[in-house]
């Protein structure tokens, strides 16, 4: 990647789809929701103006850039039907599972109903006055609660006061605590109220904030791929002569031990966990990364069909005909990309123990 337009489907994994090369140029079939059908060069295609951060830093697209190197090869070297092992095929999925648009999107829409989760979770009377109750026998809770009191209170005290100030209400925080239960509970409450509807009017900028700086922590995410190359094994599958792959905008997909399609990184209950994920790498091959347990079989029909439906704007194929390419790109955007609404409020709402 150059300049101020970022790849988030980077061409290392577009270029196998080309149906021509001139050069150094790869054109592909492109199945667009809304534009219909176009060639496009790969150099062009699934890129946009500063994804990975304003023009003042680029240190993001330059680590991303850094690794594309090595998923490259990795690419080359499966569709070349080399052996390759566990943790590079782990580090391919992973690397671009996070970084398309489907996902930045996916994730700017779930904050809202992250933040419906923490109002129904902090803004629970009972659960404040529980925490208030807990403090009087856990020593962290009430110096937490008697620190939160002093500021509120005598916040410009200087050290010394404070000191002495922390001490008797200390000393006293038991009756305190039955004194002012009332006044307690409802002024925690107008806080956490105060703050969650500062964070509503602020969440397309705390999303878009959130996720930039996940991926720039961790652009290859090599803790991710370890655990995977780890707890899953890998296949490869190729198509039979009247089949072939087409590849989302959305990069891998994942089937959930739910039976529901998402993107890779698409659960967020503890006890939905990832069965499969797929990886086309090229119209004729796919990677397939399965827990050993796992007794879930996708046909490539299946496979194109969640791809198309978990895809944000438009998939690509080495083709512009046959194997339901028209009903394809009509299912683009059709399927949730990760869990609902409802059930992230559900699995976030619900209590610690």
């Amino acid at each position: 990647m150059s300049g101020r337009k970022h790849h988030y489907l980077p061409q290392l994994i577009q270029r196998p789809f080309a149906y021509r090369q001139k050069g150094k140029e790869f054109y592909v079939h492109a199945h667009h929701r809304t534009r219909g059908r176009f060639t496009p060069n790969t150099s062009g295609l699934g890129k946009e103006l500063d994804f990975y951060g304003d023009p003042n830093d680029t240190s993001l697209d330059d680590a991303i850039t850094q690794g594309e190197g090595a998923l490259a090869a990795t690419v080359q070297a499966i569709n070349r039907g080399d052996a390759v092992p566990p943790m590079d095929l782990a580090t391919l999925i992973c690397a671009l599972s996070f970084r398309t648009k489907s996902m930045r999107e996916a994730l700017a829409g779930l904050f809202p109903a992250l933040l419906e989760a923490l109002r129904l979770k902090l803004l629970d009377p009972m659960r404040i006055r529980r925490d208030l109750m807990a403090s009087l026998t856990d020593p962290k809770e009430q110096k937490r609660l008697i620190n939160a009191e002093m500021n509120k209170r005598f916040g410009h005290a200087h050290r010394e006061q404070r000191t002495k100030i922390y001490g008797f209400i200390s000393s006293q925080w038991k009756s305190y605590v039955a004194t002012n239960e009332a006044q307690l509970v409802a002024e925690a409450w107008g806080m956490v109220h105060a703050f969650l509807s500062r964070a509503r009017t602020e969440a397309n900028t705390i999303a878009d904030d959130a996720y930039l700086k996940a991926l720039a922590k961790d652009p290859a995410m090599p803790i991710r791929a370890n655990r995977m190359a780890t707890d899953m094994v890998f296949d490869l599958v190729d198509t039979q002569s009247d089949e072939f792959f087409i590849l989302g905008d959305c990069g891998p997909v994942a089937m959930f031990s739910d039976g529901k399609p998402r993107l890779v990184l698409g659960a967020i209950s503890n006890d939905v966990a990832t069965e499969a994920v797929y990886l086309p790498v090229s119209p004729t091959r796919c990677i397939i990364a399965r827990l050993p347990t796992s007794t879930t079989h996708l046909s490539v029909e299946d496979i194109n069909r969640i791809s198309a439906s978990l895809s944000l704007e438009f998939f690509i194929s080495d083709r512009d005909t046959g194997c339901g390419l028209n009903e394809l790109r009509a299912a683009i955007g059709s399927l949730v990309p990760i869990e609902t609404e409802e059930e992230i409020i559900l699995a976030l709402s619900q209590p610690n123990d």
